[in-house]
């Protein structure tokens, strides 16, 4: 039998609420809209990489227009559907559908947000890698609101595996921690810290305390 994991974060939640409730309470608007403001800067290089490659270059041109627009001006999330509904099939359209799903889940209308992250499709190079990778934390999210631990470890999973981008890793890895630590399998929770620290070896400060002796 593995060592009993030494996790203040996992402790508190226990104690309070149970499960993930309080981490997510707590944090998870936080960890959103953080992530949110990163991915402003990618979504800037995707339009950018949209802009060269579309073959319906007009209706790209005017659906890109309007998703700048709506991201700089802190638009809510009727402008981002609409950019969804009407330029359906463009690649800002696709960004506007995870924008839609974020939005929905920061207001905690789950089903709405469900219903447009399914309309994202997983976008190419390394802009779109993150944005595949926030859209399956986001999924992983509303997972673990719906008390279904096991599909949530499944989408934090593959949101390790879609991005390489430090943030977005670190992130999806302290989510399966506690995911895996809810569900009682320690061995896993020790599993994801010890991959964290090896890919990325400037954390070990912070994660070292996680493993067993």
């Amino acid at each position: 039998m593995a060592n009993k994991v030494q996790n203040p974060e996992h402790d508190l939640m226990v104690e309070t609420k149970g499960k993930l409730e309080t981490f997510f309470d707590n944090y998870g608007n936080k960890i959103l809209w953080t992530l949110i403001g990163i991915t402003i800067a990618a979504v800037a290089v995707y339009l950018v990489l949209s802009f060269m490659n579309s073959s319906n270059q007009k209706k790209e041109n005017t659906a890109q227009a309007a998703l700048t627009v709506a991201l700089t001006t802190e638009a809510d999330v009727a402008a981002y559907v609409a950019i969804v509904d009407e330029y359906a099939g463009t690649k800002a359209a696709n960004t506007a559908a995870y924008m839609a799903g974020a939005e929905y889940l920061q207001a905690g209308d789950l089903e709405n947000a469900k219903a447009y992250l399914a309309k994202y499709t997983n976008a190419e190079g390394a802009a779109g890698e993150i944005i595949n990778a926030l859209v399956y934390t986001l999924r992983g999210d509303i997972a673990v609101e719906e008390n279904d631990l096991q599909s949530a470890a499944d989408l934090f999973n593959k949101a390790i595996e879609a991005s390489n981008d430090e943030f977005t890793y670190e992130n999806n890895a302290r989510k399966l921690a506690l995911v895996y630590g809810a569900m009682g399998d320690n061995d896993k929770v020790q599993e994801v810290y010890k991959n964290l620290i090896a890919k990325y070896p400037d954390l070990k400060m912070t994660y070292t305390k996680y493993l067993a002796e």
